[in-house]
């Protein structure tokens, strides 16, 4: 009975550190900062947000209220969206039959919107009288013999031009945007929104 006492509080000694530990790394990762979220009904609750990885903010919003010591999760379809102060906003959209939380980067005449999830990198387009759609891109690279060749993504660059194609002054920054970024996009919306409205300001939320 003694050996086995003994052996029982050697374990449980073992044990407290490690998970001393685990609770110290977990709280380590997470990084609360201030911000709000907006619920189904439109209500505006302020508090902190966890400024946690893009794939997960595109999953759930880890918020708690002010004088709270815990934190609520919150999914695509518990909010109609959430932001931090003065820096990235998200919004609640259906995306392939599935909710999710999209960074809204810019709003203006054209609308852009980000994700990121298991499958790689998603940029969206939204403008009045068009369909929200999914900007397309990949990239690929073709094996022939020793050497590696790039598969060049055109795609995008045919969808921009139709979405802009009032402003034909656009078409030379459109055809020599490349690879889909946060910040070439927000630049290229903001010259159209610029050209279109001839001055009129849109809003950057992506900071």
């Amino acid at each position: 009975m003694c050996f086995l006492a003994t052996f029982q509080m050697k374990n449980r000694c073992c044990i407290l550190p490690v998970i001393f530990l685990f609770v110290q790394l977990l709280q380590a990762q997470i990084d609360f900062r201030p911000g709000y979220i907006i619920q189904n009904n439109g209500d505006t609750v302020y508090g902190e947000i966890d400024f946690r990885s893009e794939l997960l903010r595109g999953q759930s919003c880890y918020f708690r209220e002010p004088e709270k010591s815990m934190a609520g999760d919150y999914s695509p379809n518990n909010l109609l969206g959430y932001r931090f102060i003065d820096g990235k906003y998200y919004i609640s959209r259906e995306i392939n039959g599935k909710k999710v939380f999209l960074e809204f980067l810019i709003q203006g005449k054209i609308s852009i919107y980000y994700l990121r999830d298991t499958r790689g990198e998603h940029y969206y387009l939204e403008k009045e009288g068009y369909e929200f759609t999914e900007l397309p891109y990949e990239d690929k690279i073709l094996y022939k013999d020793v050497s590696n060749n790039m598969y060049k993504s055109y795609s995008h660059i045919a969808l921009l031009n139709l979405y802009m194609q009032d402003a034909p002054a656009m078409k030379e920054k459109i055809n020599g945007l490349g690879k889909p970024t946060h910040k070439n996009l927000i630049r290229l919306a903001k010259n159209y929104h610029e050209i279109v409205t001839r001055g009129e300001p849109c809003i950057v939320f992506e900071k």
